[in-house]
């Protein structure tokens, strides 16, 4: 069932792009190496992956602050982490950054325009 959301998923932005042009950032969640390869062939080369990787704290303070200190979105969120799979050592076009709690959301940007051009 994955597989079917994130092929309709990736026909949607190849229609979009084609229509409109340009480069994309498009945020989501590729939980696994399977489901990244999948995206990929999709996609095409040009494709780059950025993993964001935080403590267990950092999320939960990040999500409750981006819900309005809404619990349930916590709670909600924390399995789905779990599912979720690192960068492998052989993956092309794929880029890993450790969010710290001292990093802005312009610090994050900056590491990951360093880390991809």
């Amino acid at each position: 069932m994955l597989k079917e959301f994130y092929t309709a998923m990736c026909d949607d932005i190849l229609s979009e792009r084609k229509r409109i042009g340009g480069d994309w950032a498009i945020a989501g969640i590729a939980m696994n190496r399977e489901l990244r390869d999948h995206i990929r062939s999709r996609l095409g080369p040009d494709l780059v992956f950025v993993i964001l990787s935080m403590d267990k704290e950092e999320i939960r303070k990040r999500v409750k602050d981006r819900h309005h200190g809404d619990e349930h979105a916590v709670e909600m969120m924390e399995p789905i982490n779990k599912l979720c799979d690192p960068i492998g050592d052989d993956e092309e076009n794929a880029v890993s950054v450790t969010v710290t709690s001292e990093m802005s959301k312009e610090d994050v940007l900056n590491k990951i325009l360093e880390l991809v051009h």
